[in-house]
């Protein structure tokens, strides 16, 4: 059993974690991220893993991947570990939130999710190299926070490669980790007006900043449990003095099951008309939790209970891509990062205290899964 690291051998860790998070990263902004992919590589490299040629499949995915096989002597599907370096924060929120460690917790934009995850997966993976019975493949991919559109065709066939995937998004609160993932569904909205003078004939017009906001009030309205409809981004019109002629938002979803998916389908082909389109933009599967998947989580839990840590199986109502890979049928078990809260937040943290003993998890998790039936 590898042991939970003391407090001082983290030190590494948190130089790493400092090091990731005052490199902002937020999905939009591309020099940021290219930035952020050269320190991954650089990371990646230093930790001895053989870090893939910048090819164009990576390049259009965003993504840097490595991989360890201990020099050439491991040999079968890897153990792929998946994670992401883009955040929701934009350029500047390290003034709001600035990386620091205040008590037992660390601070910092995308420090929890996933940040913090990404240091934990190679603190653990660094632990569990004299030990493991098959390669491990690291994926990290920057557009996971806008619904993987250049990266979902990268990681499925990583996964459908793979003999497991071991996911180390943020712990449910209750340090829960996560075995299945509702549907996430993305609309993109637009609705049309008719321009006029807004000080002088306002009457002539028609605004699609009205249309707009009426299907916000109702679409929202309709959310039910296991069924919810968000409007995160919205804007319109160019004139103060004009009645707007276009507006549009973006609008997230979330469906527990398959009929509450077609629930919020019905739902917005009903809003829409000749003044609002309504158009399915990404979407993330459903994950049900497979047989695959219990047994991954059997191994964590077994794992847990010797190092004394309390875990559970949950399914969650946020999306990750590990919807992608447990979609697939591909054994996945995600949560595995640490705990904290402030999630997208100006308080994000990370509690410090779940650091060590959730690498260690992971690096016997790493370990016991090469004796595994995963999928080869």
């Amino acid at each position: 059993m590898i042991p939970v690291p003391a407090p001082a051998d983290l030190a590494p860790a948190l130089d790493r974690l400092r090091r990731l998070v005052l490199c902002e990263t937020p999905s939009y902004a591309p020099e940021a991220l290219a930035a952020g992919l050269a320190l991954m590589r650089a990371e990646l490299a230093a930790d001895g893993l053989a870090v893939a040629p910048e090819t164009a499949d990576l390049a259009a995915a965003g993504a840097v991947r490595a991989t360890y096989d201990r020099g050439g002597t491991l040999d079968g599907p890897p153990i792929l570990i998946l994670g992401h370096l883009d955040t929701v924060h934009p350029v500047g929120e390290l003034a709001a939130n600035p990386w620091r460690i205040d008590g037992d917790r660390a601070f910092g934009p995308g420090i929890l999710d996933m940040k913090g995850g990404i240091v934990l997966a190679l603190g653990a993976l660094r632990r569990a190299e004299p030990h493991l019975a098959r390669p491990v493949e690291v994926l990290i991919t920057t557009d996971e926070e806008i619904g993987s559109p250049r990266s979902r065709g990268l990681i499925e066939a990583r996964a459908k490669a793979a003999a497991c995937i071991l996911v180390p998004e943020p712990a449910r609160d209750n340090g829960g980790l996560v075995v299945g993932r509702h549907a996430i569904l993305r609309f993109a909205l637009a609705a049309t007006g008719r321009p006029a003078h807004a000080g002088r004939d306002p009457a002539r017009g028609d605004s699609a900043i009205h249309r707009l906001a009426r299907a916000v009030v109702a679409l929202e309205g309709r959310s039910v449990p296991g069924a919810s409809l968000s409007v995160g981004v919205i804007g319109g019109g160019l004139w103060v003095n004009c009645v707007p002629e276009r507006a549009a938002a973006e609008m997230l979803c979330v469906a527990a099951d398959d009929a509450r998916r077609d629930e919020i389908l019905r739902i917005v082909a009903g809003e829409a008309d000749d003044r609002l389109a309504i158009e399915l933009a990404s979407e993330r599967p459903l994950w049900r939790t497979g047989p695959g998947d219990r047994a991954l989580y059997g191994a964590a839990q077994a794992i847990a209970a010797e190092l004394g840590i309390a875990v559970s199986p949950e399914v969650s109502g946020g999306g990750s891509d590990g919807n992608f890979t447990g979609a697939l049928g591909r054994p996945t078990l995600d949560g595995l990062g640490p705990c904290g809260a402030g999630l997208h937040a100006h308080d994000e943290h990370l509690d410090l205290a779940s650091l060590g003993p959730r690498i260690a998890l992971m690096a016997n998790l790493l370990v016991r899964v090469g004796h595994l039936p995963t999928g080869d």
